[in-house]
């Protein structure tokens, strides 16, 4: 019975979201603008010749900006590029080298897989021409820990 048990929590949590995204040098193909959990593993998919440099950042901290996909965000985008350091923009990944499809030998091992719990926030992936935004609405895991450390 115990064994049992413990088997149903460990199985009971929601499983991870896998996207993805399809990268190139001036284009980005991102599944969603808002995930509720914050919690998603991405596979950069590049099917161009060269490896592309990414950038995530984020925009605010435990809020979402109202509106942010209506929002001009060029002075932000322009300071990431000359390496102006902003106190509202928290790099995350700062030039995260998508490698090319052609050079991964094992897709299951691949170069361009990594895992995100992001808090609640507005996001943006940035390449060297244009970027676009996602938000977290809520991430409860990290919000009931942030909680529990205040409480003590």
């Amino acid at each position: 019975m115990l064994f049992t048990l413990a088997i149903s929590f460990g199985c009971g949590e929601k499983e991870v979201p896998i996207i993805e995204p399809n990268i190139s040098k001036d284009m980005i193909e991102f599944p969603f603008e808002e995930i509720e959990s914050g919690k998603f593993t991405a596979i950069f998919r590049n099917n161009t010749e060269d490896s592309v440099p990414i950038s995530l950042m984020m925009l605010s901290q435990n809020e979402v900006i109202a509106d942010s996909s209506n929002k001009d965000f060029c002075n932000e985008v322009n300071a990431i590029r000359k390496g102006i350091a902003l106190e509202n923009v928290i790099p995350i990944n700062l030039n995260l080298l998508v490698e090319n499809e052609k050079s991964v030998l094992n897709q299951n091992d691949h170069p361009n897989l990594v895992s995100y719990s992001f808090p609640k926030g507005t996001y943006m992936i940035l390449l060297m021409k244009i970027h676009i935004l996602f938000w977290i609405p809520m991430n409860i895991i990290i919000e009931l820990l942030i909680l529990k450390k205040y409480r003590k």
